[in-house]
Formats: structure tokens, sequence, C-alpha cells
């Protein structure tokens, strides 16, 4: 049996119900957060946790619980008996149930909080090997920085790319390439990693942070700074990063071959970091 959280219950998923005047459901207003369970631990809780209180005050939402997620987490996965396994959290808060109005509600009212756990594949392999990816005109609006369930056109664009068989849709906004469907990207131009700054037009990854963190202790060059898209024809590697897909590597944008089409030097060299520390928590 599958146990969710709704507004401080830990019930049975299919016993779950949302009004139907939940903003979150008419108006998408309200913002989601997900963190990747190893076997024993969540992978930078805080970053998620500030991350989802900065999300909050961006769309002038409050939720006085905040500071209970890891918690409310760590529950989850304990009621789903997924302690030992790979798994995620998913939460979502929404502005909760009233009238529909554009205007945010005249009186009080109680956010929706919802959240469920699931398992994830254990293979460490997958995608490994390199996969293709999209690259589309970036139709979202101009504050993917907030992380808002009104995610549509991320929709749209993943799906054309399932359609066309590429693995993920990333976006150029003016030519300058941002972020994917669900992922930050990276690429090492002129043996410098580059990935989009940060700023309203893309989302502050967490292991997009890490990334950056790493590769600065390991010595590589960086800078962070927009790749426009007639330089992918130059570019030497590319990956993809999130948290349950942690570090993936590129090898196909559109018919672009990306290097020789297979993970390059700085790309596996950030996968075995980031595989060491994942190793180093682990009790």
């Amino acid at each position: 049996m599958n146990i969710a959280y709704l507004n401080g219950n830990f019930l049975p998923k299919e016993e779950i119900k949302i009004s139907p005047d939940d903003r979150g459901f008419l108006f998408a207003d309200g913002i989601y957060e997900v963190m990747k369970w190893y076997g024993g631990f969540f992978y930078d809780s805080q970053s998620h946790t500030t991350r989802l209180k900065r999300s909050l005050r961006e769309i002038q939402l409050k939720w006085d619980e905040a500071d209970t997620f890891i918690s409310l987490s760590n529950e989850l996965i304990k009621l789903n008996s997924l302690n030992d396994k790979n798994a995620m959290v998913y939460i979502q808060v929404t502005r909760g149930a009233a009238p529909r109005t554009h205007h945010f509600p005249d009186y009080p009212v109680r956010p929706t909080v919802y959240a469920f756990a699931k398992e994830l594949p254990t293979s460490k392999e997958q995608g490994l090997a390199g996969i293709g990816i999209m690259l589309k005109e970036d139709i979202r609006w101009t504050r993917c920085d907030i992380k808002s369930v009104s995610l549509l056109p991320n929709v749209l664009g993943m799906q054309e790319a399932n359609e066309n068989g590429f693995a993920e849709c990333i976006f150029a906004r003016n030519g300058f390439i941002t972020e994917g469907s669900h992922s930050n990207i990276f690429f090492v131009h002129n043996g410098i990693l580059r990935t989009h700054q940060e700023s309203e037009f893309i989302l502050s990854g967490v292991t997009r942070k890490n990334v950056i963190r790493m590769a600065k202790k390991a010595g590589i060059p960086l800078k962070e700074e927009a790749l426009h898209e007639k330089e992918l024809i130059n570019i030497e590697e590319a990956f993809i990063t999130n948290s349950t897909g942690e570090i993936t590597p590129v090898n196909l944008i559109n018919e672009i071959t990306v290097g020789n089409g297979f993970p390059g030097a700085v790309t596996s060299l950030l996968i075995n970091e980031f595989r060491a520390e994942i190793a180093s928590l682990k009790v």
C-alpha cells in the first residue's frame, strides 16, 4: 500500500482527495520540490529545504510548517518501506481551496500540502553511455527560478522530444541555451566547463550547485556563462544534471554529435566525484 501525505495526515494514496476549488488545480498556483533518497539519507536536504522556502516566498505563499519538510520526507520513506532503497520524495504546496478569483483569496486560506515517495531504479549505468537531447525555443515564462507547478511548456517540450526519440528537451532563449524541461545543462567548450548563470531564466538546481562545487575543487576551468546555440558545433562535451538522474552525459543534440560521441574526460571525472561523495555519505 502506497502511503502519501496531505495536510498533516499520512493516508493511503487512493484515499487522498483534493478540492476542485484548489488553486493548484485551477491556476497552477503552487510550488513543488523533489529530493532523492540514497538508501539511508537524502542528498543535500538543506539546499532542497532552502529552495522550497525561497519558492514559497517568491509567490507570497505562507506555509508555517515548511521546516517539517525533511522530517515529513523521512516519515514517508519509513511508511513506504523504502529505507534501504533508492527513492524520491515529491512535495507540492498550493495556495489552497477558495472561490475562483485571479487575485489571492480575500481571507486566510490553509495551503494544500501533498507529498509522496516512490522507489527509483537502482542501475547506475543507465544513461551513462550518453543520451540524445532536443533543442528548441524557450517558450516558458520569465520566472523559471521559481519551482512552480506550472509546467505545461516543459511538458509540451518533453513530449515533442519523446516523440522524436530524445531523452530530454533543452531550451534556448534568444539563441542562448538556458536549461532543460527537468534538468540543468553543462557544456565543455574550448576546455572550459560552462553553464547558464544564475538568473530568472533557470532553476537553481541542487545537483547543478554541487557539480559546480566539485568542478572548482577538481581545478576544472569554469564559467557560469550561457552558451549560444551557434557554439554547439564546437563543444567537446555536454551533460545534464538533476536530483534523480544526477549527472547524465549527452552525446547528441538534435543532429549534432557531441565530441566523439562518448562521455568525455570532464564528464567522467565529475560522475566519479559525485559517486564518491555519495559513497562517503553512506553509513
